[in-house]
């Protein structure tokens, strides 16, 4: 008998916090999206390092404002600067931020600077990581979230401690899923630089610089001679109106892009391609949908993009 009274009254007390749960969600109208971080480096040639950290967040989420952002990622290089005892930077104009709703319950943050001299260059390897050893580093950042470092195209990987979740040599992508995984070890990422090496191979580079410097001193001889032929006809005849080029604008940058891709890529690769943030690859693809120029879908955490080709009658 004592038992039964005590299954009633668990099932009542369970009945009556599934109640309140619900009464108290009611309440706030929804449930707020939980926030996600992402991290995207791209290292250059240059030895610096193009940052990307995205943000998404509920509509109440708090965003940083300008000044404490700009303020956070100059103390963080500073102190890298301090750790690895070698001169850093962040370029100026490379510094964005913007904020844009994703959809009706969350909101995406995107913070773009360049950090000068993040590398080290080694005759022909470039060397990435050390940075990482200031303590707490991604915590002086947003904290913990999933890490993507891309490397240059002429660049190939030599080592990369630790071992990334995926890695794609055909992208130069590595990725992590969390900060926490990759900074539990002493971060490395060596890059070795595409060159010839082999004596033939010097040989006919050698070859190939003096008959290409031959045959451009005989080009440069012809064509003074028809320079001064031209100037004497210039002299008695009207000068041809010229026609200016018509400026490229940055959906005409887009459009170009995805002819020269067959017709489709990844909305991500435009942004890189053509330098745009994904903000503002984002807007303007928008406006090209609007215009019927382009259709879009989304494929994982991308979207595929597809031109849509416009009848010979239409400009």
């Amino acid at each position: 008998m004592p038992i039964q009274v005590q299954m009633k009254l668990s099932i009542s007390t369970v009945i009556f916090i599934v109640i309140a749960f619900i009464l108290i969600v009611a309440s706030t109208g929804r449930v707020q999206a939980q926030t996600y971080i992402q991290y995207k480096i791209q290292l250059n040639g240059d030895a610096s390092a193009t940052w990307t950290i995205t943000q998404v967040s509920g509509l109440n989420g708090t965003v940083e404002t300008w000044a404490e952002f700009q303020e956070k990622i100059t103390t963080l290089v500073d102190a890298a600067a301090a750790q690895t005892n070698r001169s850093m930077g962040i370029e100026n104009s490379s510094l964005q931020m913007s904020t844009f709703f994703t959809s009706s319950d969350s909101k995406t943050t995107e913070y773009v600077f360049t950090w000068l001299n993040f590398s080290i260059t080694e005759n022909d390897r470039l060397v990435a990581g050390d940075v990482f050893e200031v303590p707490g580093f991604f915590n002086q950042l947003n904290g913990d979230g999933e890490l993507q470092i891309n490397y240059p195209a002429n660049c190939t990987l030599e080592s990369v401690t630790p071992t990334p979740n995926e890695k794609d040599t055909s992208t130069q992508t590595l990725e992590w899923l969390g900060t926490q995984f990759f900074v539990a070890e002493t971060p490395s990422i060596v890059l070795a630089a595409q060159m010839p090496t082999s004596d033939s191979g010097l040989q006919f580079s050698y070859g190939l610089l003096v008959s290409i410097s031959a045959v451009a001193v005989i080009a440069a001889v012809i064509a003074g001679w028809f320079f001064k032929i031209s100037q004497r006809r210039r002299s008695k005849e009207t000068p041809a109106m010229m026609t200016l080029p018509v400026p490229q604008t940055e959906e005409d940058k887009v459009v170009h892009l995805l002819r020269n891709s067959g017709g489709t890529a990844h909305q991500s690769a435009i942004a890189d391609q053509c330098r745009f943030s994904k903000a503002k690859t984002s807007q303007l693809l928008t406006a090209l949908e609007r215009k019927g120029k382009v259709r879009r879908y989304k494929k994982g955490r991308d979207k595929i993009v597809n031109l849509i080709e416009q009848s010979k009658g239409e400009k």
